[in-house]
């Protein structure tokens, strides 16, 4: 999960807290704070280039001899193919336009279709200014640090096609072929192209190279994505790189500005993934084939105007065993971050989209939100229109949580002369004015916890939300109406000619306005303790702050469900507005109290003993 979901969960629920603490007839006992983890040891002094070195499993023969050795020396064995003639093969379908270059034998461009950058340009998946992609990395027998994006290779299809273009049925063989020693040995890469989908097929041979790679390993290697976005921050608090090693998934978020971070895993590899927030590349191991291991680095970089970026690199090992032909075979996919494409790619990929905490929120996520949301826009083109409706079944779903918390709240309500009576009473005896209270609940039937429990037992699934409406790709630079241009990012009515200091806020948002202004009329609605009242100003302006750079989706929604909760309130209000307050009769004959009622009584016997042992205390 990105830090800036973390922040806003952290952020909502301390909120709700700080409301259920004045909305409960005491106070309650402070919430203890949650356990930070311990900070990893940091391996290694960082290089001062922003690409990674990736080390051998057997030694760091590799790690150490990248930085020292200049590219242009590459030994004996490569540097008869360290110069040659730059020309690509391009191929084209329904998805994406690719290009592969003799300079690497590698993926130099790829170009996704249907999407463009924030600035309206072409989409360009490959990083190309740091690396082309998908090469292969590895010590050569004479001590030269190999990566075969510096060598030039020989690239042909099966028709010699320089360009082609591929219906859904089609496709096509692109092999690069690197000769080493004259052409008695030789590194072949072939990519199988199909019409239809983001995945294509990569087969890796070795002919005969048994006495020129060293440590008995080879390893392939992908850079994160381009950046597509406007917000850089926004962008690199989704970036991340996750490997499946041994049937597990572990990931790496470099927030370092100073240090690499590093993520070393050794078992059976059958994937890894470098993703920025809507994007993704993944090497996949087929056929039966598994990897040695996975390696992953990365390292945050500042940018111009407070900007930030994250840089991956990740390598998949592969055992090499020095037969006369040896194959290792991969799927890569580059594409969106889509729940279904990533699911239908390979076991566990679906879990490096960001939906929420698992066991806890990505369930909801998962199984509720996401396929209701997919429901809806399969007959309503308009996403503005899809959260519309799906806030209002959001709505009708949660209306027995919300039914019960607001009756709860306003049987409270009803209450409040006869607490106030009780604390002006007893207003120089707490213990005593606690335990009248508490009789006055138990008399009327009234849960002080009852307007509280059900908003709980909605976190759940607002988290859900949260996630869903920060994350997915079916958003972005989709526009609704008016001033709402992109329900993926901040739906900006005017910029402030300065920036705010402290809260960072440069611009107003207009849906995050109008949700502050309907929460607070709803809480002008339900809330007439006069204790409480500064919470009815408070809590609609830190939320507008929180949510002013939130995305417009998520503040269309949170909008639309303020405005049900004012008519469902007002409805409730009117409905059981002269309805009298009615004691009820002990069950079964029986003087039982709640839950809520046994706490407060614990509290307060557990202050009568600590005030009995302070009075008997010595003084000296």
């Amino acid at each position: 999960m990105d830090r800036q979901a973390v922040i806003g969960f952290v952020l909502i629920a301390v909120i709700f807290i700080v409301w259920m603490f004045y909305m409960a007839p005491e106070p309650q006992p402070q919430q203890p704070k949650a356990e930070q983890p311990s900070a990893a040891a940091q391996e290694q002094q960082v290089q001062k280039d922003t690409n990674v070195s990736l080390p051998s499993s057997t030694d760091t023969a590799v790690d150490t001899l990248a930085p020292s050795i200049p590219q242009q020396r590459f030994g004996r064995w490569f540097a008869e193919t360290s110069d040659g003639e730059k020309r690509s093969i391009v191929v084209e379908t329904e998805k994406y336009i690719a290009e592969i270059s003799t300079h690497g034998g590698s993926i130099a461009r790829w170009t996704l279709k249907g999407f463009n950058t924030w600035d309206g340009r072409p989409l360009q998946l490959i990083d190309w200014k740091r690396s082309s992609d998908f090469n292969l990395v590895f010590a050569s027998s004479d001590g030269r640090y190999i990566d075969t994006k510096d060598l030039y290779f020989q690239i042909s299809t099966e028709k010699n096609h320089s360009r082609a273009k591929l219906a859904d049925n089609d496709s096509l063989v692109v092999e690069a072929r690197l000769p080493v020693k004259g052409d008695s040995a030789a590194i072949v890469k072939r990519y199988v192209f199909r019409g239809s989908g983001y995945a294509i097929d990569l087969d890796v041979e070795m002919h005969n190279m048994a006495d020129i790679i060293a440590n008995y390993e080879y390893q392939l290697t992908v850079h994160s994505p381009a950046l597509t976005e406007a917000n850089s921050v926004e962008e690199a608090s989704f970036a991340e790189a996750h490997a499946f090693v041994d049937g597990k998934r572990d990931y790496l978020d470099a927030t370092s500005e100073s240090e690499k971070e590093k993520l070393n895993k050794e078992g059976e590899a059958l994937w890894m993934s470098v993703n920025n927030k809507y994007f993704t590349h993944a090497v996949m191991a087929r056929d039966g084939f598994v990897g040695t291991g996975v390696y992953l680095e990365g390292i945050m970089i500042p940018q111009r105007n407070k900007g930030q970026r994250e840089l991956y690199e990740a390598a998949f090992r592969v055992k090499y065993r020095g037969r006369e032909v040896e194959r290792s075979t991969f799927s890569l996919y580059l594409g969106p971050m889509d729940y279904d494409e990533l699911k239908s790619q390979y076991e566990g990929l679906e879990q490096t989209l960001s939906l929420g905490w698992a066991f806890i929120v990505r369930p909801f996520s998962e199984y509720l939100v996401m396929p209701l949301f997919s429901f809806l826009h399969g007959f309503i083109p308009n996403f503005g229109w899809v959260i519309i409706i799906f806030s209002i079944l959001i709505k009708i779903l949660l209306h027995p949580l919300t039914k019960t918390s607001m009756k709860s709240m306003q049987r409270m309500q009803k209450l409040q002369p006869m607490m106030n009576e009780l604390r002006e009473k007893y207003k120089d005896d707490q213990q005593k004015q606690n335990m009248e209270i508490m009789k006055l609940y138990k008399e009327y039937g009234v849960n002080p916890a009852g307007g509280c429990l059900p908003m709980l037992l909605q976190f759940p699934i607002l988290f859900a939300l949260f996630s869903i409406f920060r994350s997915t790709i079916d958003l972005r630079q989709e526009p609704f109406m008016l001033w709402i241009t992109d329900l993926s990012g901040p739906d900006i009515m005017f910029r402030l000619p300065f920036e705010l200091p402290l809260l960072g806020m440069s611009f107003v948002s207009g849906l995050a306005l109008l949700m502050s202004i309907t929460m607070f009329i709803q809480q002008k609605m339900s809330i007439k303790d006069p204790r409480q009242k500064a919470m009815v100003y408070m809590m609609p302006v830190m939320f507008w702050i929180l949510f002013n750079s939130f995305p417009s989706g998520l503040n269309l929604y949170y909008f639309m469900f303020n405005l049900l909760s004012i008519g469902q309130q007002w409805y409730i209000n009117k409905k059981h507005e002269n309805e009298p307050l009615v004691k009820v009769a002990p069950k079964n004959g029986k003087n039982k109290l709640s839950w809520t009622e046994r706490a407060m009584a614990n509290m307060q016997e557990k202050a009568k003993q600590q005030g009995k042992s302070s009075k008997s205390g010595k003084k000296f």
